[in-house]
């Protein structure tokens, strides 16, 4: 049996595509045990009070996250305040996605 160039490149190629698809799975973003920790004591201190234990007041897991970020950075209708001078938008990410996760 023969095996040509053209068979070894296609099977060079998908290993090599199959290689990053797992790098890039692999460093998907995860919270860390600290992270998460961190983001509950966040819920708890500023969002609790308002939407719930587990988020099931006034918050709609629906909306797109941009939106969601937005609403904790700058506030939310008729009367959430904006978080934008004590949370980074990368912190209000993790709190929309620990967020979602309560409502599961």
């Amino acid at each position: 049996m023969s095996i040509t160039i053209r068979r070894v490149k296609k099977t060079l190629t998908l290993l090599f595509a199959l290689v990053l698809f797992a790098v890039a799975m692999t460093s998907a973003v995860i919270p860390t045990r600290a992270e998460g920790d961190e983001n509950s004591a966040t819920y708890k201190a500023k969002c609790a009070m308002c939407h719930g234990t587990n988020a099931e007041k006034s918050f709609d897991a629906t909306k797109a996250d941009d939106a969601l970020i937005d609403a904790v950075l700058k506030g939310g209708k008729p009367k959430m305040p904006g978080y934008e001078q004590k949370l980074s938008a990368d912190q209000a990410k993790q709190l929309v996605a620990y967020m979602k996760t309560l409502r599961k």
